[in-house]
């Protein structure tokens, strides 16, 4: 008996994979063509970046020199400490940025999603800040914000309202530089989010306002025992897609102050594009690609462990 049900469970085994095989090859013709794509632009490009970061990459005479870890050596030990103002500048634009999006997006939302009446329209003004270029939005902010009276805020803040003394070379201090890039990527983002929000409103069944309703709450208090907890999972996906946004920050900073003045308003995608196609230090810049990497995943993990629930996973 025993041999007779071995060689059943054999037959019936084969004949499984069988099946399995024949169901794999239709799809195979539609997975195939995107595994190849991300082959050859997504893992290849991945590890001839890391490779190279370990080198000396002459990109003319197309040689690659291994140096072990010269090129991380010297971004950390360069004069001028421009890595870590680029770090520190990345790490403020993530921490002052996403609170604003995250709380005007969640705000406009609920708004929006509230009304009986231009739904559509509002969404719709609302994300027209995302869908325009950065090229478009960076020369708008650069006419807003020009040190002299030709710049709109000068000229509303000391002509019209006479808030200040005199004219404010907003894009040639550091601070006010980093300011104009701050309030530029907030005014951006905040359409994205506030889509994200409303998706995640919709999800949430009307039964439980109206209990709470039936029960004496109000707006406020609907708000902050129903939705906002209910939207936990929507605000952790919010937050690291903003995150990682933060660390490759490069249009605004390009198109507003080029990194000045004297790179303090640099970030790290500016400074690989200065180490890479200005200097032509290939090697230093796959290895700022690198740090920016690792930063990354070490913020989504350090944000995944704070947003861990009793289950074990984000909601």
């Amino acid at each position: 008996m025993s041999v007779r049900t071995d060689a059943f469970l054999l037959r019936e085994r084969k004949a499984l994979r069988k099946k399995r095989l024949r169901n794999i090859r239709p799809a195979s013709f539609f997975v195939l063509p995107g595994l190849i794509l991300a082959c050859v632009f997504v893992l290849y490009p991945m590890f001839f970046n890391i490779r190279i970061s370990f080198s000396n990459y002459q990109i003319v005479q197309r040689n690659i020199i291994f140096t072990g870890l010269d090129n991380y050596i010297a971004l950390f030990t360069e004069r001028g400490d421009r890595l870590f103002l680029a770090m520190r500048n990345n790490f403020l634009y993530a921490v002052v940025t996403t609170p604003f999006i995250i709380l005007f997006g969640l705000l406009f939302a609920v708004m929006v999603n509230s009304l009986k009446r231009g739904g559509v329209f509002f969404r719709t003004c609302f994300y027209l800040p995302v869908i325009t270029s950065w090229v478009i939005v960076g020369n708008v902010f650069a006419y807003m914000f020009n040190a002299g009276q030709a710049g709109l805020m000068n000229y509303l803040l000391k002509d019209v309202l006479g808030l200040l003394p005199a004219y404010v070379p907003w894009l040639q201090r550091t601070w006010t530089a980093n300011l104009v890039i701050w309030l530029l990527g907030i005014w951006k983002n905040i359409g994205w989010s506030m889509i994200i929000y409303l998706a995640g409103l919709q999800g949430i069944s009307n039964d439980l306002y109206e209990a709470s309703s039936i029960e004496g709450a109000n707006k406020f208090q609907q708000f902050w025992k129903i939705t906002f907890p209910l939207l936990k999972s929507t605000t952790f996906y919010v937050l690291v897609n903003m995150v990682i946004g933060a660390f490759n920050v490069f249009i605004q900073v390009y198109m507003l102050t080029g990194g000045n003045p004297r790179g303090t308003t640099s970030v790290l995608q500016y400074l690989l594009y200065d180490k890479a196609f200005n200097l032509f230090e290939f090697g230093q810049g796959a290895a700022i690609g690198m740090i920016t990497a690792i930063l990354i995943l070490v913020t989504t993990v350090v944000l995944n462990k704070v947003f861990r629930t009793e289950g074990g996973k984000a909601e």
